[in-house]
Parts: structure tokens; sequence; C-alpha cells
């Protein structure tokens, strides 16, 4: 019979530092991450949106106004207006500016967007952290309860755009595409650990401005020593040989004045906004192919001109003029001037920001219909972008929301 194992001394104490050493360790993981740093106040309700309008209201006041750093124009989803501010993402009632829920990190946001995908309705929260604008929460919008998370590379500043099926996080140096559950698609550009090496097109390239429609992204972007901006489209996702797809890729621009802005993504086209030689409507086929030309009033314009898909149409800013395109083909029907921002539906009108307010145009042909006169105290110049949510409108420029009510 073998006798039994006898500890020693030396052995108790082992065992008790390797405890301790763990016990430190764990609590050490625990305090520094995501779930320690964070505080979620849900809403135990979800709020549920307001009827559509039926008429534009003959006037308006401002309702509440909120900081809102993260966001470029008024994030309305799930029946709530979403601001986000420092580390802290805000969900708003829209009639008082009452927080029905919120969500803090302890890291910086880098942008908060909204997205209907999938039949959810998300807000989607970009924190910074030492990887860049990497770690990414989708929350529900009516509850603000986390739905999912990611976290991957990224650069320090990111552009978004969106469809029903995809959302697009886009850098100087590198994009990805996620589903609705916020799983990659693709990745391009700068790729530290390539799963397949070699499966990037081109390499070192600036990204200026992309889009995506499905199954399409459109991407602008400047290489190397070529004398002007390059249009390239990609699919959305991997091809069957998990590369990516391109479709197309050629130079638009002969010289590098002004960047082009992708304006949007199309069943069949690609519409590009170019300032430089002068401000055009451009469309063009997925392989590159120009197809149209159309001169509209504008300039150079900034990333925080951003389009506007809303009603059938979509609305794009050139900094001197509001241009309308057919969501279909995404040729422009016609353009507004001496407008300050992009456009939205209400009531089956078209609504601008002016000068004085918002103007009403028919959203058949652009003709106006009448001026209302809105509060914009403290605004000193820059695009204004509007969002609607039942009969009220809500408006930002800069770090601004303000909330119109009838």
């Amino acid at each position: 019979m073998l006798k039994p194992e006898r500890r020693t001394p030396v052995d108790l104490l082992i065992v008790a530092i390797i405890v301790a050493i763990v016990v430190v360790a764990g609590v050490a993981i625990w305090a520094t991450s995501s779930v320690e740093n964070t505080e979620s106040d849900p809403s135990p309700v979800a709020a549920a949106p307001p009827a559509s309008a039926t008429a534009v209201p003959a006037s308006y006041t401002e309702a509440w106004r909120a900081e809102s750093e993260a966001t470029t124009g008024p994030v309305i989803v799930g029946g709530v207006v979403v601001t986000g501010d420092g580390g802290t993402v805000v969900g708003h009632d829209p009639k008082s500016g009452t927080q029905l829920w919120s969500y803090r990190r302890d890291l910086p946001l880098c942008g908060v967007s909204g997205w209907s995908a999938s039949g959810r309705d998300y807000a989607i929260a970009v924190y910074r952290n030492s990887r860049g604008c990497s770690e990414v929460t989708a929350l529900y919008g009516s509850t603000g309860k986390r739905a999912t998370s990611r976290s991957s590379d990224a650069d320090n500043s990111l552009d978004f755009s969106y469809d029903r099926d995809y959302f697009l996080a886009q850098g100087d140096t590198r994009l990805e595409i996620w589903r609705s559950d916020l799983v990659r698609t693709i990745e391009y550009g700068r790729v530290d650990a390539p799963v397949n090496p070699g499966s990037q097109p081109r390499s070192g390239c600036e990204l200026v401005s992309s889009a995506v429609g499905s199954p399409k992204v459109a991407i602008i972007e400047r290489c190397g020593i070529e004398p002007g901006y390059r249009l390239t489209v990609l699919g959305s996702t991997l091809d069957s040989n998990e590369k990516l797809e391109e479709f197309g890729s050629t130079l638009i621009t002969a010289d590098l004045e002004s960047p082009p802005r992708v304006v949007a993504v199309g069943g069949n086209s690609i519409a590009v906004y170019v300032s430089s030689p002068e401000p055009m409507l451009e469309t063009y086929a997925f392989d590159g192919t120009l197809q149209n030309r159309t001169s509209l009033l504008g300039g150079p314009v900034d990333a925080r001109s951003k389009p506007v898909a809303d009603g059938g149409v979509i609305t794009f800013w050139t900094g001197k003029a509001t241009v309308v395109l057919d969501a279909e083909t995404l040729q422009a029907r016609f353009q507004v001037p001496e407008t300050l921002g992009p456009g939205v539906v209400m009531a089956d009108s078209l609504l601008l920001p002016s000068a004085i307010g918002i103007s009403e145009h028919s959203l058949a042909d652009g003709q106006p219909i009448r001026s209302i006169p809105v509060p914009r105290d403290g605004y000193t110049g820059g695009v204004i972008t509007l969002g609607v949510i039942g009969d009220q409108v809500v408006q930002q420029w800069g770090s601004t929301v303000s909330a119109l009510s009838p």
C-alpha cells in the first residue's frame, strides 16, 4: 500500500502564493474589463414611435436641446432621439428631452449612429481605445439595452454608412462592413494580420469616402503617386473563395483638388459628387464606367455633409444647394439653392434647412410651398441636418441637437 503524500510547509506556501496570484489577476481583469467600466441604465418600457404626421405644421418652437459631439446629424431610432457626448449615449423622449435610458463607458466616443437592420432598431456606439475606434456596442434604440458588441483594429476616426443589411465603418486607412449581429463580412485597406495574405487588391491608399448599398460598397481612395482619385467597387461580403470581390476600380478625376464624395450606391449604379473642376453629380456603373453627369451649384464639402435617404429620395448638400436624387435610379430630380443642409420628408413634403428656418417644397419637383421660421440660437454657420419623428423636427448643427415641436 502506498504511503499518503505528505505536504510540507514549503508546498503549502507555494499553493498559497499561486492562489493569491490567481485571485489578484482575476480581480485586475474584472476591474479593467469593459463590464466594470460600463454603466448601463436601460428603460424598463420600450418607447413607442409616434404616428407619422399627416401635414406639415405651420410653426415650430424649440422644445429642448442637448449636446451631442459624437453625432453628425439627428439620430432617431426606436421612437427616441439619441445623443452621444463624452463617453455617454442617451436616449431622449422626443417631446420633452427627458432621459429614457443611458449607456456610459470609461472611454471617449468616436461616433454614434442609428441603424434599422433585420427588423431591429439599433443605436450603434463606437468607442476609442488604444487600438483606435475599435470598441463597438449595439443598443436597442427603444430601451437602451445592449444587443451585441465587437472589437477589432480601427483608425482613430471613422465615418459611417449603412443600409438595411450592412453597416460600414471607414477610417482613412481601413474599413470594415458588419452584419446586423456585428459580425464582420469584409475588411479593406490596412490589414495587420490578414487571414488570406495577398487578398487586398491595393495597399497604402488613403480612403476618402465610401457608402454601402447591398450587395456593393463604393470607395473613393487616393493611391500612391496616381494623379487623381480612384473609385473602387467591392462586394459587401467575401466571394466563394473567401476573398474580396472587386467589380471595378478606376481613376475618376485627373487632379487631386477637392476629393469626390460617394453619395449613394444603388441597385445598378453609384452616385458621386465631384466639386473639381466644376460641381457635378456623376453616376457610374459598378465596373467604373461613367454613365451620366449633371451640373450642380456647389463647392468643396467635408465629411459632415452626409447624404440622407428618406421618403424615396436621397438628398445631399453641396455647400450651396441641396440636390435631390431618386432613390431607385440615383438620377438627380432637382436642386434647391441657398439651403444649409440635406432634407427630410414629412407628409409628402420635402423639408430643407434655410437661413431663416425650414423651407417646405414639393417632393415632385422642388417647387417652394412656404417658409417656416424656427429658432436657432447659437448657430454660427456650417451644415444643418434635419430629422423627423412624428410631427416634430430635430435639427443638428455642430454638436447642438435642437428638438422642435409644433
